[in-house]
């Protein structure tokens, strides 16, 4: 059976008109999202990075935690297949997102297609462990963490431990609050 796949390119020309995203119904906005993310993943043009926050800023106004984290699988599992070093593109999941569920899963996404990226396992962990460095007290942090703890890796675990000394108490509350201590 032929597979009826439709033609989405038209969004790519509005991902860079945000005054013309609320004209699009929420199907249609979710496929410019998931097409941006995998272009800034493939591309890394920091260029892109100012746009695709906004987009996912407006994502989550318009979406629910479940629906992205729908989206972030899908995502995963499009790089997975088709682009294991466009693991970049999962970055708005980390970064800008606010529903910690959302981080946390994304995390382990990241780390996991990391092993496929660069055939070097811990070398996902290290960029978010940069992250929860750059930013010890944001509550983002303890998301990240709490991701990558539940990966369950020895080398990983022991690259969380090192950060309890610089991590802030709202981080220390929300790791507590999700039964861990460093």
């Amino acid at each position: 059976m032929a597979e009826n796949k439709k033609d989405y390119s038209y969004l790519d020309k509005l991902a860079i008109q945000p005054e013309k995203w609320n004209e699009l119904d929420k199907n249609e906005f979710q496929v410019m999202t998931f097409r941006t993310c995998f272009l800034y993943g493939e591309s890394q043009n920091k260029k892109m990075i100012p746009v695709l926050f906004q987009m996912y800023d407006h994502l989550q106004s318009n979406t629910s935690s479940v629906e992205r984290i729908k989206m972030l699988t899908a995502l995963s599992a499009s790089i997975r297949k088709n682009k294991p070093k466009a693991i970049m593109a999962l970055f708005p999941f980390i970064q800008v997102e606010e529903e910690g569920d959302v981080i946390r899963t994304a995390s382990q996404f990241f780390v996991n297609l990391s092993v496929i990226s660069n055939k070097e396992y811990s070398s996902g962990a290290k960029i978010l462990i940069e992250l929860v460095k750059d930013a010890p007290i944001d509550r983002n942090s303890a998301y990240i963490l709490l991701g990558l703890l539940d990966i369950n890796n020895d080398k990983i675990d022991k690259l969380v431990s090192l950060l309890k000394s610089v991590i802030g108490n709202e981080v220390k509350s929300i790791l507590h609050n999700n039964g861990v201590s460093l």
